[in-house]
């Protein structure tokens, strides 16, 4: 991984600062029924409207959000530049149990699912949480029966917490948690 804060380079990923540019490729993806299949909020016009300006002013008021995703030069089978996603560390405020701990999420394109491109993304992420911005815990809210995403947080180390109800779906969903490892 190389890059400034506003940036970071993986093996085969560009992670980077949001583009006005973006929101129609991400609303694309929200749209996906596949996609948007065990997110935490109901995938409609109006969250794809704000989505980007979401991300862009997460950044703007705390100096670092999610990420913007996009295919680089090794990733084989995708145009390098190819927007896939996101990754990264935000407040969960549309969740007041837990809007105070910074989550860790992830959500790619559906053409982008199995090549390991979320652990990808997210390890780095989370790298960059711990080691740049000095954050000392993630979270990661996580659908129950979203195997996927389960599987890509084991890989980070994550390891379920407990539950929180969540209003806008009417249900439970897992919180997991990791701590940043402490110095030797």
């Amino acid at each position: 991984m190389s890059g400034a804060d506003s940036e970071l380079r993986t093996e085969r990923l560009v992670l980077r600062r949001w583009r006005a540019e973006d929101g129609p490729p991400m609303a694309a993806i929200n749209r996906d029924p596949e996609v948007a299949r065990y997110l935490n909020r109901p995938p409609d016009e109006a969250s794809a409207k704000v989505f980007v300006p979401w991300m862009t002013a997460h950044w703007a008021d705390r100096g670092f959000g999610p990420f913007a995703l996009e295919a680089g030069r090794g990733c084989a089978g995708i145009e390098p530049g190819t927007f896939l996603g996101f990754a990264g560390v935000a407040y969960p405020t549309y969740l007041d149990a837990v809007a105070h701990l910074p989550e860790i999420g992830w959500r790619l394109a559906r053409g982008a699912w199995g090549r390991g491109l979320a652990t990808e993304a997210a390890s780095a992420a989370r790298d960059h949480a711990f080691a740049t911005l000095g954050i000392s815990r993630l979270i990661a809210l996580v659908h129950p029966k979203n195997g996927s995403s389960q599987r890509v947080a084991t890989k980070l180390g994550m390891r379920v917490e407990r539950q929180v109800h969540n209003p806008l779906l009417g249900r439970f969903v897992d919180v997991w948690a990791l701590d940043a490892p402490t110095a030797g």
